[in-house]
């Protein structure tokens, strides 16, 4: 058997997902693939594990950042690939959904976008986003309360690092309330420090104003 490297590893592990996604059946949008299938309720794509996924052949869209990263984990764990999942959430819904939570308010829905990372001959981590089809590790040093700047129809969102999980503890992940918290929390309970990056974050909006200003 010829020797694979890890990168040539993870993109034949990101080939055979996505080969699998392509197929998928039903309406690639999830509010229209709930209706048709007589589904609700926001725990509904949380609660689906990678098995689910790949047996039911629901597509990429639907399953969401958590879905593709739960088949993704699925896969390399079979084959023998090393690798944790990061949550990470966008700074701002986390810093209103903490004053909703201390105010007895209801809480507001966080955006986050759940990724993986792989650890290189160093033992570093390395994060990449299972969600592109083509390997391109993310420039970012991989800790908890670190900064990834994701990019998203041509815009710069900074996320936030909020936890970092084996494949066990990640699968386990099957409502909002448990991403939330990892959102929020770390596993051990303590809350999160929200205060770094936001310097780096204000820069983000303070240029994103500029341009919309200087092209209104």
């Amino acid at each position: 058997m010829p020797f694979v490297n890890q990168d040539e590893l993870i993109q034949s592990l990101l080939d055979k997902m996505h080969a699998m996604f392509d197929k998928a059946a039903g309406p690639n949008n999830r509010s229209n693939y709930m209706r048709q299938h007589n589904v609700s309720g926001i725990d509904w794509h949380f609660s689906l594990s990678a098995d689910d996924i790949i047996k039911q052949r629901i597509p990429r869209a639907v399953a969401g950042c958590t879905g593709i990263s739960k088949v993704f984990s699925k896969l390399a764990t079979e084959a023998g690939l090393k690798h944790v999942v990061l949550t990470t959430a966008r700074e701002k819904n986390l810093n209103d959904a903490e004053q909703d939570r201390t105010s007895g308010r209801k809480e507001r829905i966080i955006s986050g976008h759940q990724i993986i990372a792989v650890y290189n001959k160093n033992g570093k981590l390395r994060a990449f986003d299972p969600g592109r089809k083509e390997l391109r590790y993310i420039k970012s040093d991989i800790q908890v309360g670190n900064i990834i700047n994701f990019y998203f129809d041509g815009e710069v969102v900074p996320h936030r690092i909020t936890a970092i999980l084996t494949p066990q503890e990640f699968a386990k992940v099957n409502t909002y309330k448990k991403l939330r918290d990892l959102y929020i929390y770390r596993s051990n309970g303590k809350k999160q420090d929200f205060e770094n990056g936001k310097s780096k974050i204000n820069f983000w909006k303070n240029l994103r104003n500029c341009f919309i200003k200087q092209n209104d």
